[in-house]
């Protein structure tokens, strides 16, 4: 079981990074030191530089990077949720599912319905430049192998899949077969693929091949040479997450034939693994939603705090556009019952005095406070509601 979340301050990530390797903090924290670098970039964390533990080794002063102020609040808090170990499932299960043993004799028939379909489905006169045979009317095989590796690599299947057979998985290869050839554990699907190696080294011209670029222009000879080494491996990795696989390949102590057991074992072991990267996936994804909704919240609360900034910036210069107006009424009524003007051009003033003092009260907001509040509460296009 993974620990809980972990929650620490910027200011308390920032000082473990500075004083700890960050593999070292990386798996204290139960991430990669990739992972956790993101999750530093993320929040503004500054990261030590190439050298940095080098010269600290050797005694020499180094000099932090200053940790950057974060206006936004939501950056403060660091939530790491630590991971499952990448080896905890095969370390913890081997104890618990033996492994039999399954041989694979030399002169093993081929009897399982499904290997000796796909042998029938091979070309034995159809190959690739690299030697590898192809497939009858694209037909797509567990198979990636030369002719001489064929029946090595058709009597291994026929082990497992009689052994699979056996232990009630399925196997599930549909007409016209041009799909991939899947196991089915658990109600999850694997796919395997044995391969041989192909050893590649330059191509030396000869003397034919010379001669006749000089007279055929276009034509060149092949750049390499390929040569089967008949080393195989099989890949059993899921469908749906391909960083859950494993493989087997022919080594110098054991053969590929002797790890069919450890191979039908993977096959049980790799089903509760699918299942849990697909919770961990959904995990991820709620948080990334909830992270997604949390920012949008945030965004949204920042436009209507810039929103209300700005009404209330344009009341306070309404405002004080109205006081200026109206002082401007008050000196004008002042001078113009002081001043000695003929009673045509006084009522002309005095009738501009009382439009101009309307004026200020239509443009103050103090007039009118149902209409400010409205102004500071919602949007323009809410105003005609």
């Amino acid at each position: 079981m993974s620990p809980d979340k972990i929650t620490l301050t910027r200011a308390e990530l920032y000082e473990k990074v500075w004083t700890t390797p960050m593999r070292t903090l990386a798996k204290e924290f139960g991430l990669s030191d990739v992972g956790l670098a993101k999750l530093c970039r993320r929040h503004n964390i500054p990261l030590p530089g190439r050298g940095h533990w080098a010269r600290i080794q050797f005694g020499q002063k180094v000099e932090r990077e200053a940790l950057p102020a974060s206006e936004e609040t939501r950056l403060g808090t660091i939530e790491i949720w630590p991971r499952e170990p990448r080896h905890t499932r095969k370390s913890e299960s081997k104890d618990e599912l033996p492994i039999p043993t399954i041989e694979v004799a030399d002169g093993r028939q081929i009897t399982h319905s499904v290997v000796r379909r796909i042998d029938n489905s091979i070309s034995r006169s159809r190959k690739d430049e690299r030697g590898i045979l192809l497939t009858r009317q694209g037909r797509v095989v567990p198979f990636r192998v030369s002719a001489e590796a064929l029946p090595r690599a058709l009597r291994i299947l026929d082990a497992l899949f009689s052994a699979l057979d056996e232990h009630k998985y399925t196997i599930e290869w549909p007409k016209p077969y041009n799909t991939l050839l899947t196991i089915v554990s658990d109600g999850e699907k694997l796919q395997l693929l044995i391969t041989e190696a192909i050893e590649r080294r330059e191509h030396k011209p000869t003397v034919e091949e010379v001669a006749r670029q000089k007279r055929d222009y276009w034509w060149h000879p092949p750049r390499w040479d390929y040569s089967s080494t008949g080393r195989l491996r099989l890949t059993l990795e899921s469908v749906e997450f391909s960083q859950l696989h494993s493989s087997w390949s022919d080594g110098k102590r054991r053969k590929l034939e002797t790890c069919v057991g450890e191979i039908l074992v993977e096959c049980e072991r790799m089903a509760p693994a699918v299942k849990r990267a697909r919770e961990a996936k959904a995990e991820a994804e709620r948080r990334w939603a909830e992270e997604r909704k949390r920012e949008a919240e945030a965004a949204i609360r920042r436009a209507e705090y810039e929103r209300r900034a700005e009404a209330v910036k344009k009341l306070s210069e309404a405002w004080q556009q109205s006081t200026l107006i109206k002082e401007f009424a008050i000196a004008l009524q002042t001078v113009t019952a002081a001043a000695d003007i003929p009673d045509d051009a006084r009522k002309e003033l005095e009738a501009m005095i009382d439009w101009t003092a309307r004026h200020a009260a239509y443009v103050d907001p103090l007039t009118d406070l149902n209409c400010t509040l409205r102004q500071f509460k919602n949007p323009p296009w809410h105003y005609g509601n």
